[in-house]
């Protein structure tokens, strides 16, 4: 039900986690993957292995996404490759430091900002100047169940950009659903990746918000992966403008 032959699909973020997971998938159901990587060459190289040895089609492409140079180069590059960009998942995110709202300052809420939000931004801008012309392309956002619980105490600047992505996905579903292209996002709640080692390095707080999970776990990078790849297939096709949680229940 979810074929994804003949796609070439860009992954931002696909060194490690859930965009990692995600790439392996949608290399597994036939789609042609693009591992876009800041600073984890490593990590994509790891994910290369991974799909290669699916028998999966896949390459990788270092690029800042908080640049607009640098996106609209990846976006060139990819499309020399291969051709076109049919789906695009906007998943790069990382580690960020924790504050408090009032010690926030400018320069953690921008960086924050500019990770999560401007990166959305300018990966959708480039890619939908080869969406457009097409008439067609999915767009899937990745935010956060964070963006519904505020992150108070520690993480306000990170739960609100989530807030911006939510929004952002139901404009963008609503702006460009007449050109064919389908815009959706997945608010994960937590997941078992690194950057949870990254955010909140206190294990015992860790365990504190596994035990709020009705379910009484964390989900794995592979359960966020399928819900993106349902997403992203042709199943979902009159899902528009929706931002789906995954959070067990949270």
């Amino acid at each position: 039900m979810r074929d994804l032959s003949g796609k070439i699909v860009l992954v931002t973020g696909a060194s490690s986690g859930i965009g990692r997971a995600t790439a392996q998938l949608m290399a597994s159901k036939g789609a042609k993957v693009v591992v876009n990587y800041n600073s984890n060459e490593k990590g994509a190289t790891e994910t290369l292995t991974a799909i290669r040895e699916l028998g999966g089609e896949c390459i990788a492409i270092q690029a800042d996404v908080t640049k607009k140079d640098q996106v609209e180069a990846m976006v060139h590059e990819v499309i020399s490759v291969y051709g076109a960009i049919h789906i695009l998942v906007n998943n790069a995110g990382g580690g960020i430091k924790q504050s408090t709202f009032m010690n926030m300052t400018e320069e953690l809420w921008e960086e924050t900002y500019a990770l999560y939000v401007k990166s959305v931004l300018l990966c959708s801008q480039a890619v939908l100047k080869d969406m457009l012309p097409r008439k067609g392309g999915k767009i899937i956002n990745v935010s956060s169940a964070a963006a519904r619980i505020g992150g108070a105490g520690e993480s306000i600047h990170y739960a609100s950009t989530k807030g911006a992505v939510n929004t952002m996905t139901v404009g963008m579903s609503r702006e460009f659903i007449e050109h064919g292209i389908i815009v959706n996002g997945v608010a994960p709640g937590m997941v078992e990746t690194s950057f949870h080692d990254k955010f909140a390095p206190d294990e015992n707080r860790l365990e504190r918000f596994v035990a709020s999970v009705p379910m009484k776990r964390a989900a794995t990078p592979e359960e966020i992966a399928e819900v993106i790849c349902f997403l992203a297939s042709d199943t979902a096709n009159y899902i528009l403008g929706e931002t789906i949680t995954v959070s067990g229940g949270r």
